[in-house]
């Protein structure tokens, strides 16, 4: 069984991200400060600065929330991907994840990079959020590609 690839509509994605930034925007307008942290789905604004400490939540937030949105990161019906942050005692490092929920639950896991690196070159608002789906994708795929060729090779010839 050969799952198919993720795919990242930049388009839709762009326009998804930036309803975000004017919501959020929007939103500190009349939200009481002590409200601010509770909003539910990712806290993308202009400002936003995925590589800052405490923004994992966010991150992670962003890319399963990419899921769900119609046409932004796609993705076979019995996998996701996903990012987990990794505290090695002298920096943080993350590494994107592949979770196959069927026809056996297996999550396979991509290599540890650090944080300063995360979303490639831009480094804040829209586009850094746009280079995190962006490499989440690549490396999903990437991830999914050993997955396809080990089940393959293990494949007796019929």
């Amino acid at each position: 069984m050969v799952m198919k690839p993720f795919t990242l509509n930049e388009e839709a994605a762009r326009e998804w991200l930036s309803e975000l930034v004017v919501a959020h925007e929007l939103a500190d307008l009349d939200d009481p400060i002590e409200n601010r942290g509770r909003r539910i789905g990712p806290q993308v604004h202009l400002a936003w600065r995925p590589r800052e400490p405490g923004q994992e939540d966010a991150v992670s937030c962003l890319i399963e929330r990419a899921h769900d949105q119609k046409e932004v990161l796609s993705h076979s019906e019995h996998a996701t991907t996903a990012i987990e942050f990794i505290d090695d005692g002298n920096d943080w490092c993350y590494r994107f994840l592949l979770h196959v929920s069927a026809p056996v639950a297996v999550t396979l896991a991509g290599p540890a990079m650090e944080v300063g690196q995360l979303g490639a070159d831009a480094v804040c608002g829209v586009d850094a959020a746009l280079g995190i789906l962006r490499e989440a994708q690549q490396s999903a795929n990437s991830l999914l590609g050993q997955l396809n060729a080990f089940v393959t090779a293990m494949t007796p010839d019929s």
